[in-house]
């Protein structure tokens, strides 16, 4: 079992892994079965094959992340606020997003859920930026 700091040494390096756009390092992140809700309700993306393409778009996009707040651990679970931006530079959007994130037995992710909705789409602030 993972401990709360290997937990939280995962949450920095992913956004880390993300704002490089190295899809690879992010998928071996995840464990082979993982999956992702990416948002909430939305169909899963179940295993590493479907996870790269969604991190694919994700680049294709030019989507950055920054932790807004503390890495919370409970147990093989963890949660964070994160703002995600997109889109060109001149023109980029947030999205405020909590990430709640399980890990298995071996320290990698077993699934994400991004809790967000469209309507808190917004433009980005200097702060969001920084």
């Amino acid at each position: 079992m993972p401990d709360a700091d290997h937990i939280r040494r995962i949450y920095e390096r992913y956004p880390e892994l993300l704002n490089k756009g190295d899809v690879e390092g992010i998928v071996e992140l995840y464990a082979e079965d993982a999956t992702i809700e990416d948002p909430i309700g939305s169909d899963l993306h179940r295993g590493r094959d479907a996870i790269r393409v969604f991190y694919q778009r994700a680049a294709a996009a030019r989507a950055t992340m920054k932790r807004t707040g503390p890495v919370r651990v409970a147990g093989h679970e963890a949660a964070t606020p994160v703002v995600v931006l997109m889109g060109p530079e001149d023109q980029r959007s947030a999205l405020d997003v909590i990430s709640v994130m399980s890990f298995d037995e071996d320290g990698k992710i077993a699934s994400m859920r991004a809790f967000w909705s469209m309507d808190a789409i917004r433009s980005a602030t200097a702060e969001d930026r920084g």
